[in-house]
């Protein structure tokens, strides 16, 4: 006679941690998840800096100070999103460092992370506060991207899935836009509120059929509004493509990735060494700095603490924090002028 062992059930082991072990366990890792990037780094091959030299980039600069620069900088790289459209209150405080910059005779870029918005719309929100600015100051999405198609895939038809502002600076730059899949050579993604499963079948078709290759402007996954509430980031739409397609994205030009400082210092006099960004956030922007050796100063204007840029990694952290724009030139400079 034949033994039988019996059935012995199966026991999930995460059964055996007690409850509030999990629930500890499962909060720790959202506190985590939040505090980590909110952008993918790219993957894709061909990157001409490799992550050694990065890091030695990032161990090169200062540690995270609380006090201004006690020196003036070569060149100034201010994200302006926060000035116009975070209702921060600091447009009093950009008026007064440009006209310090002004006087020194250095050189100024203003960056905006935001594809819905056009050069000419930043150049005349500018001009309404006061402060005149010329076009090759300005640093938007459109204008990275028109600078990267061109290079990159001179001639190419693009498929453009973004907001019709960002369409606009892309056509006027010469960037052929095309919607027919078996003519399209590249698929762009940008924020897109009125992204559809249309957009989505067309970007489908010219990759899985017409082998069109897809390229992001930015690999964020949340996106802040104006107002300080988040929303989706492009992230969302680059992925249901790709598992669409199973694709990957060969090219992400948003932050923490260099291309946009790349294309800032073709035609700026200045080394990266000796130039200061400066923003009001915590994340992308600061990485990216730092991955390129650019100094960071985070200004406290929004909801963004001291406590907080404590608690981020070295690499994550931003060489000055201040309680004000007008901080960024040194007191002894300002007295003088």
């Amino acid at each position: 006679m034949r033994f039988q062992m019996p059935e012995i059930p199966k026991i999930n082991p995460k059964a055996l941690i007690p409850d509030e072990v999990r629930e500890r366990f499962a909060r720790k890792t959202a506190e985590k998840a939040d505090e980590a990037a909110t952008e993918r780094v790219s993957t894709a091959p061909g990157t001409d800096v490799g992550e050694k030299e990065i890091s030695q980039r990032i161990a090169d600069l200062d540690v995270m100070v609380q006090e201004p620069p006690q020196r003036v900088f070569d060149a100034y790289l201010l994200n302006i999103d926060a000035t116009l459209y975070a209702g921060t209150q600091l447009m009093p405080e950009m008026k007064t460092v440009i006209d310090v910059l002004d006087e020194l005779r250095r050189p100024v870029r203003y960056l905006s992370m935001m594809s819905t918005v056009s050069t000419d719309a930043l150049i005349e929100a500018m001009a309404k506060e006061g402060v005149a600015i010329e076009p090759h100051q300005i640093v938007t999405p459109g204008r990275q991207l028109s600078n990267y198609l061109h290079k990159s895939y001179p001639g190419a038809n693009v498929f453009v899935i973004g907001d019709d502002t960002l369409s606009a600076e892309l056509s006027s730059a010469g960037i052929k836009l095309c919607d027919d899949p078996a003519k399209i050579n590249v698929v762009l993604v940008a924020h897109d509120r009125n992204f559809t499963f249309d957009k989505l079948a067309t970007a489908f078709r010219a990759i899985d059929e017409n082998g069109a290759e897809l390229v992001a402007s930015s690999l964020r996954r949340v996106r802040r509004q104006p107002d300080g509430t988040r929303e989706p980031g492009t992230l969302s739409i680059v992925t249901a493509i790709e598992v669409a397609t199973r694709k990957r994205v060969v090219k992400n030009l948003g932050a923490p990735e260099t291309d946009l400082l790349e294309m800032i210092f073709e035609d700026l006099a200045a080394e990266p060494q000796d130039a200061l960004l400066v923003t009001d956030s915590l994340g992308a922007d600061i990485r990216m700095a730092k991955r390129f050796g650019i100094p960071t100063a985070l200004i406290l204007a929004g909801d963004v603490t001291i406590d907080d840029a404590r608690n981020r990694q070295e690499k994550d952290q931003p060489n000055y924090v201040l309680d004000s724009l007008d901080s960024i030139v040194p007191p002894y400079i300002k007295d003088q002028l």
